[in-house]
């Protein structure tokens, strides 16, 4: 069972979307900072990936978290299954 963060600091959308299609074992933080988001991650053990909409989110989650979580960054014009494909390819496990 895999947990995500989806983390977004500009598309509502984005959070609405995958709500509707995500497993239940995902965590939404919409628009509260970019601590908000590594407080998240630190406090959590459990997990797996990040999605986000923003490359500020990507880098500072490289930086701040050894041991490089997998971190999904949308694109702005992409939608939500294409999302979940693109964080199933980059966390599938051979």
């Amino acid at each position: 069972m895999r947990h995500v963060l989806v983390a977004t600091l500009e598309r509502h959308d984005l959070l609405d979307g995958l709500r509707a299609i995500a497993p239940a074992t995902t965590t939404f933080l919409g628009e509260r900072g970019l601590e908000a988001i590594l407080e998240r991650l630190g406090r959590s053990a459990r997990m797996d990936a990040v999605v986000t909409d923003a490359p500020e989110v990507l880098m500072e989650i490289y930086h701040e978290i050894p041991g490089a979580i997998p971190v999904y960054l949308a694109r702005a014009d992409e939608d939500t299954a294409s999302i979940l494909a693109g964080l199933d390819a980059l966390t599938a496990e051979d």
